[in-house]
């Protein structure tokens, strides 16, 4: 069974080298781009790019629930800047990116409230 990154990078016709990065970016919430540059040369992002290479793995919504229920628990998840100004990826934005290209019609219920439904384009 593919994974998820696969999928995702034959999706958007990327090499999978470039699924961390390129998911990354595409789940940092807007408030935390002018900051990312500077982060990003640290290791402030490590919790994160944990996440996104556990969800990588995945090959269902399974996998993607438990890393993302085991996200807001890692020691290296503390601090302000993470947990007031939320200087971090968007697990919502990732549990919605993974239930399109997982493409599982049983999604599991993320943080005690209905997952949004999924629109992967929007018309004008």
């Amino acid at each position: 069974m593919p994974t998820f990154a696969e999928l995702y990078c034959s999706r958007h016709g990327c090499p999978l080298r470039a699924f961390r990065r390129r998911i990354f970016w595409q789940l940092l919430p807007w408030h935390a781009l002018p900051l990312a540059p500077v982060l990003v040369l640290g290791d402030y992002f490590a919790p994160d790019y944990s996440l996104i290479d556990a969800c990588a793995r995945a090959t269902g919504m399974g996998g993607i629930y438990e890393a993302i229920r085991d996200y807001p628990n890692s020691c290296r998840n503390l601090g302000w800047l993470r947990r007031r100004a939320r200087v971090r990826i968007s697990t919502r934005r990732l549990y919605r990116l993974a239930a399109i290209h997982l493409g599982d019609g049983n999604l599991p219920v993320l943080k005690n409230r209905k997952v949004p439904k999924l629109h992967q384009s929007r018309s004008i």
